[in-house]
C-alpha cells in the first residue's frame, strides 16, 4: 500500500459536492470518503473501500467524526485487509 490522498469526485467524476472524496491509492481509485446525509449525527462521515482486488465484506464501510478520522480508520482497515490476503 502506498500512501493513500484524497481528491474531489468531481473532478472525477463530475459528481459530488466540496464533502465528498476519492480516495487513491497511488493512481488507483480505492474508495470513497464523504459526509453523508443519512449517517449518524455523531459520525457524519461515511467511508467505504472499493478496490475490486479486496473481498467484499460490510467491514469495508463505516462512519466516523471527522473526515480525519475516517482517512484513519479506511486506512487501518485497508491495511488488515491487504495482510488477511
Amino acid at each position: 500500500m502506498t500512501e493513500l490522498k484524497l481528491a474531489r469526485t468531481q473532478k472525477y467524476f463530475r459528481f459530488g459536492d466540496g464533502n465528498d472524496y476519492v480516495v487513491f491509492d497511488g493512481g488507483r481509485v480505492t474508495g470513497r470518503i464523504m459526509l453523508h446525509p443519512q449517517a449518524p449525527s455523531e459520525r457524519p462521515w461515511f467511508w467505504t473501500i472499493t478496490d475490486p482486488d479486496m473481498k467484499p465484506s460490510t467491514e469495508n464501510r463505516g462512519y466516523s467524526l471527522s473526515r480525519e478520522h475516517a482517512m484513519a480508520e479506511f486506512k487501518a482497515r485497508l491495511g488488515r485487509m491487504a495482510a488477511d490476503g
